[in-house]
């Protein structure tokens, strides 16, 4: 039972003191996520409990940090950080306690170093599985939810809820064994997640039946990988070349003028970003008239739309389910150069050769596959990320 006290003890320490400063500045997520784990941190730690420790960090950052079961909170850790960004304050954490971390949307995890190195990619896997289901059924599965739960909460009464929640049954809950767990609050996350970092604890994922209506806890491999399909164009060979040397563990193939990655979610993450070379774009206003000049050369499609969404301030809504359905990856590379275009222009231009349309009111843009074209696309709602 000592593991299973560790988990309870790592978030009491943690989580109940970070909620005292989440009630005045809310947990960081999302766009704000990003800027604080820029944001320089100064620390020193002396003989503290590691529990300690983290609590104080996760109250001064307004982070919620998870600690894994597995990890005795009652360790001492005697590190200082000096003006050091809090990501990377982070992972010298991890690399001195030798433990693993990643960064599950707003979690902070600390963990067995190769679950924190599968964690992310096992949470992705499952939204694949996800993604082919019936928007009526998938739906539960990505709506984002805070985690909450009273003090001596037993790990299944938690999956039960998750159960209930999703409309799920949820098979092998006696891989689970009996614990109590301390109360803890926890930023939203989507349902996927929220199981993902519960089964993680108890080197467990699952596995969703094709028709969502029931979970199964399974052992989480030892070996995990994504692949997704990249458009190169013509330069495929070359770019292939220049991945395969920028994450030596993943696997690279060309398959015609595209590129098949298999590898860490981090592995796509880090091509993606390498992708995402910031457009040359500018506004002219004459006449009364913005006309718009836009270069970008094998740059992922997601990558572009967004920047050019952020920068016009266009309400941006992806129509996930049919772009889906059609098969058309939203990450393909595209080439554009236009000069003095229009808005329409722009984007029509942005979307050529990408199996992809728009329909634009104002400022709100939707995006659909091009075949759906004489149906009528969804209307414009929200801003919503395309991941």
């Amino acid at each position: 039972m000592r593991a299973a006290n560790f988990f309870g003890a790592g978030l009491l320490g943690v989580l109940v003191a970070s909620a005292a400063g989440a009630d005045s500045g809310g947990w960081v997520t999302g766009a704000t996520l990003e800027e604080q784990l820029a944001v320089p941190v100064t620390v020193s730690w002396t003989n503290a409990p590691l529990r300690r420790a983290l609590a104080s960090l996760s109250t001064a950052q307004h982070l919620a940090i998870v600690l894994d079961r597995r990890i005795d909170p009652d360790q001492t850790i005697e590190l200082a950080l000096s003006k050091e960004p809090l990501a990377s304050g982070l992972e010298k954490i991890a690399r001195h306690l030798d433990v693993g971390y990643c960064q599950l949307g707003p979690i902070a995890y600390f963990g067995p170093t190769e679950m924190a190195r599968r964690l992310r990619t096992l949470a992705a896997l499952r939204l694949e599985e996800i993604r082919p289901l019936r928007a009526a059924e998938s739906r539960k599965f990505l709506q984002l939810r805070s985690w909450h739960w009273d003090e001596l909460a037993q790990p299944r009464q938690l999956l039960d809820a998750l159960a209930e929640e999703a409309g799920v049954k949820i098979v092998g809950a006696e891989k689970i064994p009996h614990d109590l767990w301390p109360a803890a609050d926890l930023p939203p996350l989507t349902w996927v997640d929220r199981l993902s970092l519960l089964a993680a604890q108890f080197e467990l994922t699952f596995r969703v039946s094709p028709d969502g209506r029931q979970v199964e806890l399974v052992p989480a491999p030892v070996q995990v990988a994504l692949s997704r399909t990249y458009r190169a164009g013509r330069d495929a060979k070359a770019v292939a070349k220049r991945w395969a040397k920028a994450v030596p563990g993943a696997r690279v193939v060309v398959e015609g003028n595209a590129i098949r990655l298999t590898g860490l979610l981090e592995d796509h993450e880090l091509v993606e970003h390498q992708l995402r070379a910031t457009p040359t774009q500018r506004t002219i206003v004459t006449a009364g008239k913005e006309v718009y000049q836009l270069s970008v050369e094998n740059a992922a499609l997601t990558s572009v739309v967004e920047q050019l969404a952020e920068r016009l301030r266009l309400e941006l809504h992806w129509d996930r389910p049919a772009i889906d359905a059609a098969g058309i990856s939203i990450d393909q590379l595209i080439t554009v150069k236009v000069k003095d275009a229009s808005l329409d222009e722009l984007l029509r231009a942005v979307l050529a050769g990408t199996g992809l349309s728009f329909r634009r009111q104002d400022r709100a843009v939707s995006i659909y596959p091009a075949e759906s074209n004489n149906s009528r696309p969804t209307k414009p709602g929200p801003a919503k990320s395309a991941r």
